[in-house]
């Protein structure tokens, strides 16, 4: 299998299988592990990068759309946010903003994660429901059990501190362990002022401040385990700079429990259960300056509880395993939209709004004849919908009361029944080459957002394109076809894994303008712009490449890199989709050695031309960036990172940040935001 090693406590390494035909298993594992022999590069760690969705970046067609320095929402192959599975320790949290500010791997702080799974290329149908866009999955460190029966006490303390915003984090992992029970009480902390870019400039707000804490027992006997978990996060004030509001506050825990009987013989159940409760707030007045310049002070109350479960069944089948799954998946959305100095203001944006999943899947995975393995998976998700009656003070205004009761009277409860198919095929040519082929059929409902905002609102789960938008009750699901063809080599010290793919996505959901409606009305009557977007179903298509490669020079030196490319259309009228990083490429040359290691990448962005008219998309330019980054550890157990990012101090525009909504800033409103300018960080993490 094909691993990226990346450190979350030290400085992050890239580590690679030597064996081509390790590369069927299709994954890239992010992990919290220390410098191992065979290294093929360093990069920063969490204590630089900040959050996990941060990691996305060393990952062949992998992106962030970032609305925010922790509001990271994973994109992959050119589809992002809901599209993306994003499993949490078994779990599919929801996000309480409608925005996104706390999108899935937000949940986990990156110091606090162990490792992070992406699924290349096709997602199997085992990894989760709904994975149109891919699927990864994020384990917290938890610690392991012990081999003995006497109690071990293992763990590590960690700091860090960048130059570009003048960010800290830190972190206390806490471990103790036999062979049958096993604690862990974990903890971080994370704070930075506005980034700055170009010299002494600055992006405000892009301030942030978050802190966690995760705890947990488990037991083991026999053919049984059992564990325990909460985590609990509490993010402060945080600017959000591409968004109308900024985070006020988003905290709230998860409490999950996990039960494994060990059956023998190749045979395992693995059950699993969760339940999150998080509230968040935001403001447009706390962090930024727009409501005094507007008038228009506004502040918004947001909710999600919910929970589920899963259930799956591993026996060996043929020349293979067979894996049986069901699940279930529920979550509840509540947001209130006031005005602090009028208490008789309110909307009323969602309102008792529920989706529902329910889903089995069935998977076999083996050798059908010599040197070819074949994975098959079928999975059967339903999906229920349903939302509120909804009101708002603004109803006085005939329009806006229209609106209002059109959608109470529309049928918002929705059913929908979806199928995912998919084969992977891999065939090893010889010791040092193998083929994969892939098919599959997903299909993806639409999400609350989509179906049930009602008012031309931006609550659009974090598109941060400055429209506003209305949804449709009566959206379908989208359905993508999907063909993926790719190579694998690896001799010597060289590997190399190119993969191109492409994928026909039926009734793709999008914004469409309408026009001459009183929703159109509402709008103008609210923002002094009329223009409207409405959740629509449309046709749409992406096609790529991504490569990964690497070559290992001698035993001190070693080269390592990555190319990416997507381009997303619509079939109907050949408009490009939304947000999508044009092509991008990054070489790093590493030399290490036993106890130290320095490296220098070079990551380069050519232009993003190809952008969305209907959004009014703006187009960016390319650029490159050099960083230096190196790791000693002066005596056992203790890692110090030191590099300077971004050291020529290139100002530049990252095509996936989105564009300044707040006054105030060196940025001007309606430009794209500028990326981090030079930073000098460094990281001290200590184990025992």
């Amino acid at each position: 299998m094909k691993h990226f090693k990346l450190s979350l406590l030290s400085v992050a390494i890239i580590a690679v299988s030597a064996d081509a035909a390790d590369y069927g298993n299709q994954t890239i594992v992010v992990e919290g592990s220390r410098m191992r022999p065979g290294v093929f590069g360093v990069i920063p760690d969490s204590l630089a990068l900040k959050d996990t969705a941060a990691l996305l970046k060393r990952i062949p067609g992998a992106e962030i759309n970032r609305n925010g320095p922790l509001t990271g929402i994973a994109s992959y192959r050119g589809l992002f946010g809901d599209r993306v599975n994003v499993d949490i320790d078994g779990a599919a949290l929801k996000g309480a903003c409608p925005n996104s500010m706390d999108p899935g791997l937000s949940h986990v702080p990156a110091i606090l994660t162990q490792n992070l799974t992406v699924y290349r290329g096709i997602a199997p149908v085992s990894s989760g429901m709904e994975t149109i866009g891919g699927s990864m999955k994020v384990e917290a460190r938890r610690g392991e059990f012990g081999e003995t029966d006497t109690f071990e006490y293992h763990g590590s303390a960690s700091v860090g501190f960048s130059s570009v915003d003048d960010g800290v984090v830190a972190g206390l992992i806490n471990e103790f362990s036999n062979k049958q029970h096993r604690f862990h009480l974990n903890g971080s902390y994370e704070s930075g002022n506005d980034y700055s870019f170009d010299g002494d400039k600055a992006v405000s707000p892009s301030q942030y401040k978050r802190d966690s804490y995760a705890i947990g027992y488990g037991f083991q006997k026999g053919a049984h385990e059992v564990g325990f978990n909460y985590t609990n996060s509490d993010t402060g004030e945080s600017g959000t700079a591409s968004l109308p509001m900024d985070i006020v506050y988003a905290r709230g825990g998860v409490l999950s429990a996990n039960y494994t009987l060990d059956l023998g013989s190749g045979r395992k159940l693995d059950t699993k259960i969760f339940y999150q409760d998080i509230r968040h707030l935001m403001d447009n007045f706390s962090s930024r300056k727009n409501g005094s310049v507007t008038g228009k002070y506004r502040e918004s109350l947001s909710t999600i509880d919910g929970g589920g479960f899963s259930a799956v069944y591993e026996m060996p089948l043929y020349e293979g395993s067979l894996s049986l799954g069901a699940a279930g998946d529920y979550s509840n959305h509540d947001a209130q939209i006031n005005d602090p100095n009028n208490a008789m203001f309110y909307i009323d944006n969602f309102q008792g709004v529920k989706r529902d999943r329910h889903s089995g899947f069935a998977e076999w995975k083996g050798q059908v004849a010599d040197n070819t393995n074949i994975e098959l998976g079928l999975r059967l998700t339903q999906v229920n919908m349903d939302a509120g009656l909804v009101g708002t003070s603004m109803a006085m205004n005939p329009n806006v009361r229209q609106l209002r009761d059109d959608f109470n009277a529309s049928d918002r409860s929705q059913e929908e029944h979806n199928i995912d198919l998919a084969v992977m095929l891999n065939q090893r040519i010889s010791d040092s080459l193998s083929i994969n082929v892939g098919l599959a059929r997903k299909e993806r409902s639409a999400s609350y957002q989509e179906r049930y905002v009602w008012l031309p609102l931006e609550s659009t789960g974090g598109l941060a394109d400055n429209h506003v938008y209305v949804g449709d009750v009566n959206l379908n699901a989208e359905t993508a076809y999907q063909f993926e063809l790719g190579l694998e080599y690896a001799d010597g010290g060289l590997y190399i894994a190119p993969r191109a793919f492409y994928h026909r996505i039926n009734d793709y959901i999008q914004g469409e303008e309408i026009v001459g409606t009183t929703a159109n009305m509402v709008a103008g009557m609210m923002t002094g712009n009329s223009k409207v977007l409405q959740y629509t179903n449309v046709d749409a298509e992406l096609q790529g490449v991504d490569v990964e490669w690497g070559y290992e020079l001698d035993s001190s030196w070693s080269l390592d890199g990555a190319v990416s490319y997507v381009r997303g259309r619509r079939r109907d009228e050949g408009d490009n989709l939304y947000r999508i990083a044009p092509f991008n490429t990054r070489a790093q040359l590493t030399y290490a050695q036993a106890d130290w290691s320095v490296a220098t990448e070079v990551e380069a962005y050519s232009a993003q031309n190809d952008v969305a008219s209907y959004n009014q998309e703006q187009k960016s330019a390319g650029y490159g960036l050099l960083h230096i980054r190196g790791e000693i550890e002066p005596v056992a157990g203790l890692s110090i990172g030191l590099g300077i990012e971004n050291i020529l101090d290139k100002q530049y525009q990252d095509h996936t940040l989105g564009i300044n909504r707040a006054v105030g800033s060196d940025v001007a409103v309606g430009e794209k935001l500028s990326g981090e300018g030079r930073s000098f960080y460094i990281t001290a993490d200590y184990q025992w």
